[in-house]
C-alpha cells in the first residue's frame, strides 16, 4: 500500500473563511446597536389595531382597617379627564380652519391621529389611529401649538384626536375640502 499524500491547507481559503466570519460577526453586532435606533426614528411601532391593551380594572380598593384620628386622610388632587385639552398656546391667526370645517388628509401616506397635540417624546399609546391619505375629517377644536406644529382636534370614523396641519418639514397634511 502506498501512503496517501497529505494535503496542505490553502492559506487563501483559510484567510477568505476568516474574513467572511469577521464580516458576519461585525454585521450582527452592528445590527443589535443600530436597528432599535432606526426603528424609533422611522416610527415602526405597531399600528393601534395590532396592540393589545389590558381592560381597565373594575375592582374597588378596600379601606384600610385602622385609621388614626390624629391624621385625617388627605384628599387626592383631582386629575383632569383623559380627553381634556392640554393647556397649550393658541397660535396667532389667521387660521386655516374653524370648528365644523371639513378637511382632507393630503399627505402622501397615512397620518397619526393622537390623543394629545405633539409628536415628540410621546408614548406608543398616544397614537390612536392612522388616517389614510385622502380621507376626510371634521375639525372639532384648535388650533394648538405643540412641537413647533399647529394641531387640530378632529373626528375621523368615530375617533376623536389631534392631527398636525403640516409635517415638520413643512409639507401640508390637512387641507380644506374644496367646493364641487
Amino acid at each position: 500500500m502506498h501512503p496517501t499524500p497529505r494535503r496542505e491547507a490553502n492559506p487563501l481559503l483559510a484567510g477568505l473563511t476568516a474574513g467572511v466570519l469577521l464580516v458576519a460577526l461585525t454585521l450582527c453586532t452592528a445590527s443589535l446597536w443600530f436597528l432599535p435606533t432606526l426603528a424609533r426614528q422611522l416610527d415602526l411601532a405597531p399600528a393601534p389595531e395590532q396592540l393589545w391593551t389590558p381592560p381597565a380594572s373594575t375592582a374597588t380598593p378596600t379601606p384600610s382597617p385602622v385609621q388614626t384620628p390624629a391624621s385625617p386622610p388627605t384628599p387626592e388632587p383631582a386629575s383632569p379627564p383623559a380627553d381634556a385639552t392640554p393647556d397649550l398656546p393658541i397660535p396667532a391667526g389667521p387660521h386655516t380652519f374653524q370648528p365644523g370645517d371639513q378637511a382632507r388628509n393630503v399627505n402622501d401616506g397615512p397620518v397619526n391621529l393622537r390623543r394629545s397635540p405633539g409628536y415628540l417624546n410621546k408614548p406608543a399609546d398616544d397614537r390612536i389611529g392612522l388616517i389614510p391619505a385622502g380621507d376626510e375629517v371634521t375639525i372639532l377644536e384648535g388650533p394648538r401649538a405643540a412641537d413647533d406644529l399647529i394641531w387640530w382636534r378632529v373626528r375621523w370614523q368615530g375617533l376623536e384626536g389631534w392631527m398636525a396641519e403640516s409635517r415638520a418639514s413643512g409639507g401640508r397634511i390637512l387641507a380644506p375640502l374644496t367646493s364641487p
